[in-house]
């Protein structure tokens, strides 16, 4: 993301998916499994925000195609991106709590900001998936395209972007990101909280042995 920010010739960047599966499903639970210590836990929350940042600080427009599945951290990278464009059979959601965990990518505070506070809590308190016609309905995402056309319509998209002025738009997108300053220490104490709990150990133990968690034992 830096070096595609800082390179001259680069006039807008577009993030998807390797492959057709997914544009990203999240965190490695599997690392997550191995995270014990408060400290442990803050530093993997802070190399999120970091890149979370990069994307939102950087001058250049910076796109999300999302192919398959978004889920978690991946629906929180797609969140950092300035605009948002899905194929027909991604799929988008905060599942965090059904692992006893809490969102810690920026989910918590800037996902009420694109689809409104009550669709906010309604995907990060149930960790509930919907489809991209229902992304689509919500303003989660901004268009919906086939899949094979996917990435030549948001190609199409960032192309005449790129006929603006380079300064305007980053000005612009600078402007409306001020706009919307947070203090993500909130979420960070709750992530590490529920990452280096009972619970949420209980919950990625349940993920990785496949089956469904049970917190009311």
């Amino acid at each position: 993301m830096r070096r595609a920010s800082s390179n001259k010739a680069c006039r807008s960047i577009l993030i998807t998916g390797a492959g057709n599966k997914a544009f990203c499903a999240g965190a490695d639970i599997g690392y997550l499994a191995g995270i014990s210590k408060k400290a442990d836990a803050e530093r993997f929350f802070d190399i999120f925000y970091k890149m979370r940042n990069t994307i939102l600080e950087s001058k250049k427009l910076v796109v999300a195609a999302i192919n398959g599945y978004c889920l978690g951290g991946g629906n929180e990278l797609a969140l950092a991106c300035d605009m948002r464009f899905a194929s027909e059979d991604a799929v988008f959601g905060q599942p965090e709590v059904k692992l006893g965990l809490v969102p810690g990518g920026g989910a918590t505070y800037s996902l009420a900001g694109i689809v409104g506070i009550g669709k906010a809590k309604e995907m990060i308190l149930s960790g509930k998936t919907l489809g991209a016609k229902e992304a689509l309905r919500i303003g989660l995402v901004d268009g919906v395209f086939k899949k094979n056309m996917l990435i030549d319509s948001t190609m199409q998209i960032c192309r005449s972007i790129n006929e603006c002025g380079p300064q305007a738009v980053a000005l612009a997108k600078h402007a409306i990101n001020s706009a919307y300053s947070v203090d993500h220490r909130h979420e960070k104490r709750a992530f590490v909280e529920s990452l280096t709990s009972k619970e949420g150990k209980n919950g990625i133990n349940a993920f990785l042995g496949h089956r469904k968690a049970d917190f009311n034992r």
